[in-house]
C-alpha cells in the first residue's frame, strides 16, 4: 500500500479497495497496520469507517425475512463488484 496523502478521492479509493479485507481480517498484517495508521490520522476515513460499521450493525438487527431477497442479492453483488471478488 503506497497511499500516504489524505485527499478525498485517494481516500475513497483506498477505503473501497481495502475495506472488506480490513474488516474481515484477511489483510496481510503489515498492510493492515499501515491502513490502520492511515485511518487513525485521516478524519474522513475515520468517519467513513464509522458509518460503514454502523450500517452493518443496523443491517444485522433486521431479521432475514424483513430483507427482500432481491435487495440482498443486489447488495451482495455490489459489494463483490467493488471488492473485485467473484460471486
Amino acid at each position: 500500500m503506497t497511499h500516504t496523502g489524505h485527499d478525498d478521492i485517494s481516500c475513497q479509493r483506498l477505503i473501497l479497495d481495502k475495506l472488506l479485507e480490513f474488516e474481515e481480517g484477511t489483510m496481510p498484517p503489515g498492510e493492515r497496520e499501515r491502513l490502520q495508521h492511515h485511518i487513525e490520522e485521516c478524519p474522513p476515513c475515520v468517519q467513513f469507517l464509522s458509518t460503514y460499521r454502523a450500517t452493518g450493525r443496523t443491517l444485522r438487527m433486521l431479521k432475514p425475512r424483513e430483507i427482500p431477497p432481491a435487495l440482498a442479492k443486489t447488495v451482495m453483488a455490489f459489494v463483490r463488484a467493488r471488492s473485485g471478488k467473484k460471486p
